[in-house]
Parts: structure tokens; C-alpha cells; sequence
């Protein structure tokens, strides 16, 4: 098929192998991950929508994501148990977490008041935005799952925490 300068050359799609030697420490970690039983490293195109099997180095867990996910320059993707967005089970999920965080886990499990998705339906690091219920000044709002759980700067309710800070009264000069 021609391209557009009438050549009827193939696009030539870098192998994935070529790709990881080009790319450093993180092309050989994501080599080290590739466990695909199906295709090997030099078989399959480095942007491809093939969804290879991988293994986290880190904590072993195994999981299929396609190739260009992994392999793209902005936000690719990694091992989702690390990133805390694995599917459900008895011991992870929303309830568990916050019976492993003392007194903010009691409240944020008491705050929760969605009506779509139980507490044991969703994990703490899912993006899934639920309904809240602020225990101080009863407003209600929905927010993503991991911006109230992070460590760092998690959110709160907007009413009693608005960006910038409480708000001032404007006082007249005249």
C-alpha cells in the first residue's frame, strides 16, 4: 500500500526487543518483566495492542497488559498490585484498608455513604468516585477513592476545606 510519498514500502514496526536495548534501565526492566508465553521479545512490536503477560519484579505478581502501555513516554503503566488498583478480594478492598488505619480509617468508612458500590466493592487506590458524607458539617460530594486515601495531602470535604483556604469576609474602605 502506498504512503504518502507513493513508496509501497512496509512501515517497518521496531521490535520490542530493539526497543528495550534503546531504552536503558527501564527498556531492560521491562525485558526483565516480559514473561509472554506466546510471543517472544523480538516477535512483537513495541507499540502494539498485543497484551503480553508481565511479572513485577518487585512483588511477583503476574498480569496482561498490552505492549504500549507499557512502553509509552508518558504515564505508562505498571503493576497494578503495586499501584494498589488490583481486582477485589476478601483482603483488598475499601473496609480493609481502613480497618488497618486506626482513627481516619473509622472515619473515612464512616463518611462513605455510596449508594452504587458497597465498601468491600472498591479499593482504596481506584480512581471509581464515591459519595462522601462530611461528619462535621453533614455536606455531601463524591471524590475519587485514592485522593482520600493517599498519604500525602489526602482530600477532604470541599465545604469545610475550600481550596486556597477558608474564605475571608471582604471588608468595605468606604
Amino acid at each position: 500500500m502506498p504512503n504518502q510519498h507513493g513508496d509501497t514500502k512496509r512501515v517497518y514496526a521496531k521490535p520490542f526487543f530493539e526497543w528495550c536495548m534503546q531504552n536503558g534501565e527501564r527498556g531492560k526492566t521491562l525485558l526483565r518483566e516480559f514473561r509472554d508465553p506466546e510471543k517472544l521479545p523480538t516477535e512483537v512490536a513495541f507499540r502494539s495492542h498485543h497484551r503480553a503477560k508481565w511479572k513485577c519484579l518487585k512483588c511477583k505478581h503476574a498480569w496482561r497488559a498490552k505492549m504500549h502501555n507499557r512502553t509509552c513516554s508518558v504515564k505508562p503503566s505498571g503493576c497494578p498490585k503495586c499501584a494498589n488498583q488490583m481486582p477485589l478480594c476478601r483482603t483488598n478492598n475499601f473496609v480493609t484498608w481502613c480497618n488497618a488505619n486506626g482513627d481516619r480509617g473509622k472515619k473515612l468508612l464512616k463518611e462513605y455513604v455510596d449508594p452504587d458500590r458497597e465498601p468491600t466493592q472498591v479499593t482504596r487506590g481506584s480512581t471509581y468516585k464515591a459519595l462522601w458524607n462530611c461528619e462535621t458539617c453533614e455536606h455531601e460530594w463524591r471524590a475519587p477513592m485514592n485522593n482520600r486515601t493517599r498519604s500525602v495531602k489526602p482530600s477532604g470535604c470541599p465545604q469545610c476545606n475550600p481550596p486556597g483556604g477558608p474564605k475571608k469576609k471582604r471588608q468595605r474602605d468606604d
